[in-house]
C-alpha cells in the first residue's frame, strides 16, 4: 500500500492536483486505488461540484502510478494522457470516496493502454479505456 506522499512523488502532479489517497493494491497488470470524497475547494470542481468527467484524471493518475510501480520508480515518468475511448460517464457529481481501478492492456516503449472504471459509494461514475503516451525525454 502506498500513501499519498508516496503516490504524489512517483507522478507528475503536485499539491491540490494529486488526486489519489492510496493505493490499496496492485500486480503486474492491474492496481487498485482510493480517493477521499471531494472537497468544496477540490481543483476540478465546478459551481455543481466535481463531474462524472473529472474520473478520467483520477485513473490517469492511477495509471502513472502503476507505471511507476512497474518501474521500480520513486520518480515521476513523463508522459501524456494521448487519448480516451469507450468511455462511458454517469450523471451528476462525484458524490463520496471513490475507488479507482485500471487494467494493463499493453505497454511498449512509447506508452501504455488501460481499460478503467472510477466508482463512488452511489455508482461507477467513469469507465473506459486512456492510452498514454510517454515524452522522449
Amino acid at each position: 500500500m502506498l500513501t499519498r506522499a508516496q503516490i504524489a512523488s512517483r507522478i507528475p502532479h503536485a499539491g491540490a492536483m494529486c488526486l489519489l489517497d492510496s493505493v490499496l493494491s496492485w500486480d503486474a497488470t492491474s492496481i487498485v486505488c482510493s480517493a477521499a470524497a471531494p472537497a468544496a475547494d477540490h481543483a476540478l470542481a465546478n459551481a455543481d461540484g466535481v463531474p462524472a468527467v473529472a474520473a478520467v484524471e483520477y485513473a490517469a493518475q492511477a495509471a502513472a502510478v502503476h507505471g511507476a510501480l512497474l518501474d521500480d520508480s520513486a520518480a515521476a515518468r513523463a508522459g501524456m494522457l494521448a487519448k480516451l475511448s469507450h468511455v462511458e460517464l454517469a450523471n451528476g457529481a462525484i458524490d463520496g470516496a471513490l475507488t479507482v481501478r485500471a487494467e494493463l492492456l499493453s505497454r511498449v516503449a512509447t506508452g501504455c493502454m488501460y481499460d478503467f472504471s472510477v466508482a463512488d459509494a452511489q455508482a461507477c461514475r467513469a469507465r473506459g479505456r486512456l492510452l498514454v503516451a510517454f515524452s522522449d525525454e
